[in-house]
């Protein structure tokens, strides 16, 4: 058994914050899809998608001391 208590163990932001990670994917790719076809922004809007691993990193990232 270790000291750190439950809340450093979970997400940041507990439910929301998996909630969170859970719905940034979609979004992400809603937002590529609507610039893709409506600005053919094809070439840059794939940037998007980065925020999958970034929203995921701060979630459940290192842990918060």
């Amino acid at each position: 058994m270790t000291n750190e208590s439950p809340s450093q163990n979970g997400p940041l932001g507990g439910r929301t914050g998996a909630t969170v990670v859970a719905i940034v994917p979609i979004v992400a790719l809603v937002v590529f899809l609507i610039l893709g076809f409506t600005l053919g922004a094809w070439a840059w809007a794939w940037v998007f998608f980065l925020a999958i691993p970034i929203v995921a990193l701060i979630v459940y990232g290192p842990s918060r001391s």
